[in-house]
């Protein structure tokens, strides 16, 4: 899956998971927490979903260095690579 699709996907999922993402464009720059006020188990549930549709894993420790939706974009291609 290329990295638009993959965008795509995690756009979809953030809009289902967060209501303030709505009137928000959801850019690779953007932050889940500081630019749409997701809390921890939004945060948590949105990767998770998106985990799940992509058929791919990431290990917890990895999870936690994304500062941005770019950067979760990179390790979701990264994880979809190695498998």
């Amino acid at each position: 899956m290329e990295r638009n699709e993959i965008m795509s996907v995690l756009q979809e999922t953030i809009l289902q998971v967060i209501d303030k993402a709505e009137d928000s464009q959801i850019i690779e720059s953007a932050s889940l927490i500081d630019d749409f006020g997701a809390d921890s188990l939004q945060v948590v549930e949105v990767v998770s979903r998106t985990m799940r549709r992509l058929k791919i894993r990431v290990r917890r420790t990895e999870l936690s260095k994304p500062k941005n939706i770019g950067e979760l974009v990179d390790l979701f291609e990264a994880a979809q690579q190695s498998a």
